[in-house]
């Protein structure tokens, strides 16, 4: 039977660039790691690392895409965010459009994409609707043009603007794992078994969120803004963040050794927008210690 390969990106923001980091330097160890790779899958910033990666674009390109000069312009200027999104996404829209052509379409990428976002109004349907973006096959989003994609799977409420009724996928499925497999098996149920999958999962960082204050009689306004909590926004927080693990666990229930989760541990809380720790996060991914991925990777990615 052959092989599917695919790499899969968490959401997180600025933290991207502790992912990109990391790919690069596994890259520099593997250099024919992502062309022997099928799928690229990602939410919200993983989504701009996977399409890019599906693009063709080189790993160094896609790192200094989250460079500090390249972060702060993205997440600039800021506004009060009480009636409007924190920030406008023309400023995306123009850093997306450094990287890919504007009709630039899915059918027209070189790789597979997975890319989850959510739809509050209904895509192909009436009512709030998860929608996976792929090329896998014909289907309704294969059309849709990348810089599109990109910008509404990274769409975090508060921060930037809905995109077409669509908010950032992570609100749904932070680490697209689980979800990618099963996709394809469902496509191609003759052709795959689930020994074939290998999986390399990289996240953006874990850092052991919670809420130490007492939240018993928290309303609407609390949940949704506090400027006393680490995360000003902790339902969004929440919503962003706990489906990561139980995914994760899926994963590892299905493809057990041929399944690698990358995602190390942060020594700090790093908000999605906060910029001025992408020096922090690329001087951190410089020094993790990758040998258990390495392993991984040539006993099993790409044995």
């Amino acid at each position: 039977m052959p092989i599917f390969r695919i790499i899969a990106f968490d959401g997180g923001g600025i933290r991207g660039a502790l992912s990109t980091r990391l790919l690069q330097r596994i890259v520099q160890k593997f250099p024919t790691l992502l062309n022997q790779t099928h799928m690229f899958a990602g939410t919200s910033t993983g989504s701009i690392i996977a399409l890019g990666l599906a693009y063709n674009r080189p790993i160094a390109e896609i790192d200094d895409f989250y460079s500090y000069d390249k972060t702060k312009y993205i997440f600039s200027p800021k506004r009060p965010n009480w009636f409007v999104p924190k920030y406008r996404n023309i400023h995306l829209l123009e850093s997306l459009e450094s990287v890919f052509p504007k009709n630039l379409s899915l059918a027209s990428l070189p790789k597979y994409v997975f890319v989850p976002a959510f739809n509050v109004k209904g895509y192909t349907c009436k009512g709030f609707q998860g929608v996976f973006f792929t090329n896998l096959i014909n289907n309704p989003t294969i059309s849709e043009k990348v810089i599109d994609v990109a910008l509404s799977s990274s769409a975090a409420p508060t921060y930037f603007p809905s995109v077409n009724n669509f908010i950032d996928g992570g609100v749904f499925m932070n680490s697209p794992t689980a979800a990618p497999i099963i996709y394809v098996r469902s496509v191609f149920p003759n052709t795959y078994s689930l020994s074939d999958f290998r999986l390399l999962s990289i996240g953006t960082g874990s850092y052991p969120e919670r809420i130490v204050r007492r939240t018993k009689n928290w309303g609407v306004f609390q949940w949704a803004f506090n400027p006393f909590t680490e995360s000003k926004a902790p339902f969004l927080s929440v919503l962003l963040n706990t489906s990561t693990p139980i995914e994760n666990r899926y994963s590892y229930e299905l493809l057990k050794s041929n399944y690698y989760r990358l995602n190390p541990p942060l020594e700090q809380f790093i908000e999605l927008d906060d910029y001025k720790k992408v020096p922090y996060l690329k001087q951190f991914a410089d020094e993790v210690d990758l040998t258990e991925v390495f392993h991984y990777i040539e006993r099993y990615y790409l044995h």
